[in-house]
């Protein structure tokens, strides 16, 4: 589970949590800590850190990332088309849901079906 304020962190890998109970517990704990919207580096992080057999990730479900997002991505913004097909050549299906009336039309971009 990751959150992409200025930075993006790792706040658990979801392999900790064996119910949904606990994970749904977990996610209410996350701090809200405002910043920016760095979403090439949660993206990133993402695609580097939880999607990989050390931290829980099982070759035979398909990869899905569920990114909530305000739609104005302000850091790293150049790079966000590049780290977005990196994940969708490793077969990562990215779904966006957007929070605010903002997404535009980038932000709906990140959440096309894999090409």
């Amino acid at each position: 589970m990751l959150f992409a304020g200025n930075e993006a962190t790792l706040n658990f890998y979801l392999s900790n949590f064996t119910d949904r109970a606990s994970l749904v517990a977990a996610i209410r704990k996350i701090p809200y800590v405002g910043g920016n919207t760095n979403t090439t580096g949660g993206i990133r992080l993402m695609r580097q850190e939880c999607f990989n057999r050390a931290n829980g990730d099982r070759p035979d479900v398909r990869n899905v990332a569920i990114l909530i997002t305000d739609g104005i991505p302000t850091r790293e913004v150049d790079k966000l088309p590049a780290e977005v097909q990196r994940n969708k050549a490793l077969g990562v299906r990215i779904v966006g849901v957007g929070v605010t009336d903002k997404v535009s039309e980038r932000a709906t971009s990140i959440s096309s079906p894999n090409r």
